[in-house]
């Protein structure tokens, strides 16, 4: 929007609130409208803070659209080599669920109408019908196939600026009885208890007068679900640099986008004075106060698009099974989870969805591309940010036998999480 918009809107925003007020004048029983200032400034103290006064106004719609500021902050992102690197670490995310995959949100025991592709192995009796954990291909040994469900299947990765995977963490609200065990949160508690042991990863870069590694600036997130409030406030507290979510959730109101458009900016400057500079050496204008929520769509994600239409289908049919239930008692075919004694499940959360055939085939496809891909020649030696000066960034392939070496470990060593320290 440009200053000649702003002023039009402004000044429409005030005639129509004279006009309000002169028309409800003429009606007693009318309540009496707000100032017309009340719409155009921020209260004292909020009025000092740039992005508040400059989006005072907007519409919602204006505040949670963040294509212009990710093209500013982001311009990498159309480069195709770029889009792949970012790809690969995504696939990663997508085999990593599918390993420690666990549907099992209302116990193992009973019937999920929409998980029949998850049921364990033939019991004897037959009856009850069991559900796979974990799903894994050879259990044995030291990879053990959980059924008990420690949490969502909602996970992510962190990356340094060099490429280099740091970790990777699971939601475990179950395990931990907690509404707040979320991926995104847990793994950044992880990254700054890891900042205490090795200094090696290039997680960002010194913040004048705080301890070295105190930002996490230089690390982006990989997360299979857009943010909620909790974890969006925890990374922008981090300093994480930005988030590539692969799907997302409708239920947490664009709060990421929200922060992105509404924190301050900082000047790009480092702890010396020097200017920073983007992917191409140029200096930054100025560093966003937030991580850039940049959604999988940015990168030609196949997969993005595939788990948000799965999910709104997965609703939109539990909900019409749910009033075909209240018709007919009798009818559960459409239940999310069906007890041996007890009240069916209708509830069409996306963790639910989560839980489905539909949703563990999506991951399972965007898993095997992890282990099919080949980059192309243009792409395959590209490093990101493409700088002489360090020679530790990784080329595009590194960070392909990487991730497939990082699955390897987590394959045998991960339990979903389990071993880290917090």
């Amino acid at each position: 929007m440009n200053d000649q918009n702003k002023v039009n809107r402004r000044d429409f925003i005030a005639t129509t609130t004279v006009a309000a007020g002169a028309a409800s004048a003429l009606g007693a029983a009318a309540p009496a409208p707000a100032p017309a200032q009340s719409l155009l400034a921020p209260p004292p103290g909020f009025d000092t803070q740039p992005p508040l006064v400059e989006n005072w106004n907007r519409q919602l719609g204006d505040l949670v659209d963040v294509g212009f500021s990710i093209r500013r902050d982001a311009p990498e992102l159309g480069h195709p080599a770029v889009r792949d690197r970012h790809k690969i670490y995504c696939y990663l995310l997508m085999k990593l669920i599918v390993r420690f995959w666990n549907g099992n949100k209302r116990g193992p025991l009973g019937t999920y109408p929409l998980r029949q592709g998850q049921v364990d192995r033939p019991q004897l009796p037959e009856k009850p019908q069991r559900y796979r954990g974990d799903v894994i291909a050879n259990p044995g040994g030291l990879r053990v196939n959980w059924d008990r469900y420690l949490g969502h299947n909602i996970a992510c990765i962190a990356v340094d600026g060099n490429g280099e995977i740091i970790d990777f963490d699971f939601n475990h609200n179950d395990f931990f009885r907690s509404s707040a065990e979320h991926a995104e949160s847990r793994m950044v508690r992880r990254l700054f208890s890891l900042t205490d042991i090795f200094d090696g990863w290039k997680t960002g870069k010194k913040v004048s007068d705080k301890p070295h590694l105190a930002s996490l600036n230089d690390v982006t997130l990989y997360t299979s679900l857009e943010s909620c409030a909790q974890c969006s406030g925890v990374m922008s507290l981090a300093g994480v640099r930005q988030i590539v979510y692969l799907q997302n959730d409708f239920t947490a109101y664009k709060i990421g986008n929200l922060m992105y458009n509404l924190a301050n900016r900082s000047p790009a400057v480092d702890s010396r004075g020097n200017a920073i500079l983007d992917w191409q050496g140029k200096p930054v204008p100025s560093l966003p106060g937030a991580p850039i929520p940049i959604a999988a769509s940015e990168i030609q994600f196949d997969e993005f698009k595939k788990l948000n239409d799965g999910n709104l289908a997965f609703a939109r049919n539990i909900i019409a099974a749910k009033a075909a239930h209240e018709i007919d008692p009798k009818n559960v075919s459409g239940a999310f989870f069906v007890p041996d004694n007890g009240r069916p499940d209708f509830d069409p959360s996306i963790t639910s969805f989560l839980c489905t055939d539909v949703a563990l085939k999506i991951f399972q496809d965007g898993a095997a591309k992890l282990d099919t891909l080949n980059l192309d020649p243009a792409s395959r030696d590209w490093k990101f940010p493409n700088r002489p000066d360090n020679k530790d960034i990784l080329t595009n392939q590194e960070c392909l036998d990487k991730a497939r070496a990082f699955f390897v470990y987590a394959d045998t060593e991960g339990y979903r999480g389990s071993p880290h320290k917090l």
